[in-house]
């Protein structure tokens, strides 16, 4: 039989060891991770974005245009006091030194550019994502487009943790912000994980990815988000960004679907060179919104003329010949404005009341019931501006693929300035969407400016005999 072990020295043992201190272990080290909105520190932010993919102008695959966009951003960026909580507590001056894009769609290929008197730029948090306006004076539609970045530099500060992380820690980013990150304004359901990956001297890595389901600009879309971004600790500062995002985007009201991806990457860090956004700079300069600075700068060089509309009114088409515009409000399609030049008069004259009247009638057909209301307005000095309501209905499929008749009201404008040019504008809305409307085809046709004509370039060859 084996030796049995003494069970007193046992005892004495396990006794001993319990009067011994526990041995502790180092707490793991936390890291706070935010970045203050010092308002005299400011960055020299650089953005590089491509995106790819498909973009369908009309359903079914044998749409699909091949669409390819290459941007590229440099400007100054400066925090300012926030207007409230959450989204609104995220504000920025910018000075823009470069913005443009060009973007291949199927065959066509554009360029925009951010014009030179609209550098100056002030970005602002709200709850259907990051709103932009110039204190300079009202936005293009394609200037307002151009500046929507995902993982916009402001954007993504909402992703940061609001109180100190350890290594490998995860958390949520708050609801608020998936709007200004994704671009997505209207978030049914949503979620991006942000995770502390890793420290390494003063560099923290964080790493976010997610998925948003929602609208945008009233078409339904889900889009993926993932990329990471470097926080240098001793700046308080994010440094870079990079993010992957895609989009599936059905097709809306005023926009073509989408099956794309974007990728983005952007560089923050001190500014050397002068920005423009000093105290000095910016005295007398109104940083907040009013509605003529949330206005959008509606061009036609074509007719040498342009008007202001409000941010509800979205560019669908435009030609040589003439404009489309939808009008969107909480997502919901409201109305459509069909605007066309017409031919010059002789000075002082313009179509006759009488004709235009049965210009319309002649145009609806048997969509025409009855002239609702028929004057001459006096809107503007030197501008001539004759209205004509009209009701009546039009016969279309419903989600069923039944007939039915829809009523209608029309409202045509005929406008003309002294020199006999003129345009044209129609307004259709649904009746059951005339409350909705509000009357809002009077202020932008109340807007319009007839410009002088622009000189035609000169001939290369008459270019070389004047030298």
């Amino acid at each position: 039989m084996g030796r049995i072990p003494n069970l007193s020295i046992l005892a004495a043992a396990v006794l001993a060891s319990a009067s011994l201190p526990a041995r502790v272990l180092p707490a793991a080290e936390q890291f706070d991770l935010r970045e203050e909105a010092a308002e005299a520190a400011v960055r020299r932010v650089a953005v590089e974005l491509n995106v790819t993919g498909k973009l369908f102008p009309a359903p079914g695959p044998d749409k699909a245009l091949k669409l390819v966009v290459d941007a590229r951003f440099d400007y100054a960026e400066r925090r300012l006091a926030g207007a409230g909580r959450d989204a609104q507590s995220l504000r920025s001056v910018r000075y823009y030194d470069d913005a443009l894009a060009s973007i291949h769609a199927g065959d066509q290929i554009s360029n925009v550019v951010l014009r030179s008197t609209q550098r100056l730029m002030v970005a602002q948090g709200e709850l259907e994502g990051l709103d932009l306006f110039s204190p300079a004076g009202p936005l293009t539609y394609s200037e307002l487009e151009l500046l929507r970045v995902p993982a916009d530099s402001l954007a993504v500060l909402g992703l940061l943790p609001d109180s100190k992380v350890d290594v490998e820690e995860t958390w949520k980013a708050p609801d608020w912000s998936l709007p200004l990150v994704t671009g997505v304004e209207a978030v049914e359901k949503g979620k991006v994980t942000c995770k502390l990956d890793a420290v390494k001297g003063d560099v923290a890595r964080i790493r976010f990815q997610g998925e948003v389901v929602g609208a945008t600009v009233g078409a339904s879309s889900v889009v993926e988000i993932a990329g990471h971004l470097l926080y240098d600790r001793e700046q308080k500062l994010v440094t870079k960004i990079e993010a992957t995002q895609s989009e599936k985007r059905a097709i809306g009201a005023v926009s073509p679907g989408l099956d794309v991806v974007a990728r983005v990457r952007i560089t923050r860090g001190g500014s050397e060179r002068s920005s423009r956004l000093s105290e000095k700079d910016l005295a007398g300069v109104p940083l907040e919104p009013n509605p003529a600075s949330r206005l959008l700068l509606f061009e036609a060089p074509a007719w040498n003329i342009r008007m202001y509309h409000d941010r509800h009114w979205h560019v669908f088409h435009q030609a040589s010949d003439g404009a489309l515009l939808r009008l969107l409000d909480q997502g919901g399609f409201i109305a459509q404005c069909n605007i066309k030049r017409l031919p010059d008069a002789e000075p002082g004259q313009h179509v006759s009341e009488k004709q235009f009247q049965q210009d319309i009638q002649q145009s609806l057909g048997k969509n025409f019931e009855e002239f609702v209301q028929a004057e001459k307005l006096n809107l503007k000095d030197g501008l001539y501006v004759f209205r004509a309501v009209v009701a009546g209905s039009i016969q279309r499929a419903n989600e069923k693929k039944e007939i039915e008749t829809t009523p209608m009201q029309w409202v045509y404008y005929l406008v003309a300035n002294p020199e006999g040019r003129q345009l044209s504008f129609v307004f259709s809305v649904d009746a059951r969407q005339v409350k909705a409307f509000e009357n809002r085809d009077l202020s932008m046709v109340t807007g319009v400016e007839f410009l002088s004509a622009r000189p035609l370039p000169t001939p290369a060859a008459d270019r070389r005999k004047n030298r």
